[in-house]
């Protein structure tokens, strides 16, 4: 494994058994992320993507499991886990999911709320997965988004939340 690795899903299948059969929904999936890179993952309604993220993060619900392949998770500490192979309701899988791997929902109910800036929703998972004061947390959030080069999220006037026109 290459010291840039960060994710390595190998063969990944998640099926759904329902009394009707069982679907497939993810079968064979190969990817890899190296550290500081951004992976988009582009597919028709229904291909398996959303699936495929749930699965990583082991938030695949019944009548779904994980079937088969690996989805390796190299820490900066040389450490790799096989998240397919931890108890999804786990206190490993739990320490992991958020504060070390996290995901934005699309469903609207469960995305980014439009109420609050992003910089405060962001702040608020590193304070709660962390457990440190809001001050640190805020300016571990500034230094991680200037960092990143997140030029495109920025705050709008008085930092109010942005508005989709």
């Amino acid at each position: 494994m290459p010291e840039n690795t960060l994710l390595q899903v190998n063969q990944l299948k998640t099926h759904f058994f329902l009394r009707e059969g069982t679907v497939r929904a993810v079968e064979g999936v190969d990817l890899t992320l190296e550290r500081g890179d951004t992976l988009g993952v582009v597919g028709e309604s229904g291909c398996g993507k959303s699936v495929t993220a749930f699965s990583i993060l082991q938030l695949v619900e019944k009548p779904g499991r994980i079937v088969g392949g690996k989805i390796l998770f190299h820490r900066p500490d040389q450490e790799t886990v096989d998240l397919a192979a931890l108890d999804p309701r786990g206190k490993a899988m739990r320490a992991i999911r958020g504060a070390e791997i996290a995901m934005i929902f699309q469903e609207p109910m469960t995305s980014l709320s439009p109420v609050h800036t992003i910089g405060f929703q962001i702040t608020e998972v590193i304070r709660l997965h962390r457990r440190i004061p809001p001050r640190i947390s805020e300016s571990r959030r500034r230094s991680g988004a200037r960092s990143r080069g997140s030029a495109g999220c920025q705050a709008s006037p008085a930092g109010r939340p942005l508005r989709q026109a």
